[in-house]
């Protein structure tokens, strides 16, 4: 998200037996926002606001959904603190400027994801099913025969295979 590499953001499908796209601001330390599309939407279109807000360097924060923003001095110099939930993270505000500017890729992007939402659910859901009726009772023999079914054609369960099989195995031994 910024030249420095500091700061990202990702924009992907949280998958499981109900799948979502989901929006994360995170920086290298670790720390990492979790964004739904509506809070998303809703710090968009408080955008007047937010600037309004760093060009004051205003003390009160302002809340929008489960996100604090507020204006910090770091080493007298204007710094905007992201807080939601126990998760802090401080940003230039320029960094901010520059997370509305992409505004319109980050919606191409979540638009496209999101007409997959359905299809990565089902075949979840199919995998988990799958491991299930085969009595597969450990992750090894869960692996092997998730590496036999899937459809290397698919991206999507490429993708699933090699970013999710951990949590597809989780579900298939572990929930009823």
């Amino acid at each position: 998200m910024t030249p420095t590499a500091y700061k990202y953001l990702d924009i992907g499908i949280s998958v499981g037996p109900i799948s979502f796209v989901e929006l994360a601001i995170g920086d290298n330390r670790g720390n990492q926002i979790i964004l739904h599309y509506e809070p998303w939407r809703t710090l968009l279109q408080r955008r007047a606001d937010i600037e309004r807000l760093m060009q004051t360097h205003a003390a009160t924060p302002m809340t929008v959904c489960n996100l604090t923003i507020q204006m910090v001095n770091i080493r007298d110099q204007p710094i905007v603190k992201l807080t939601s939930h126990d998760t802090r993270m401080y940003m230039k505000p320029s960094t901010i400027i520059f997370l509305f500017e992409v505004a319109s890729c980050v919606e191409h992007v979540y638009y496209q994801l999101y007409q997959n939402i359905h299809a990565v659910t089902e075949k979840y859901k199919y995998f988990v099913s799958h491991l299930r009726r085969n009595c597969v009772n450990n992750k090894c023999d869960a692996m092997k025969l998730l590496r036999e079914i899937y459809d290397k054609t698919s991206p999507i369960d490429c993708e699933l295979i090699v970013y999710a099989s951990d949590n597809i195995v989780y579900d298939a031994l572990h929930e009823q």
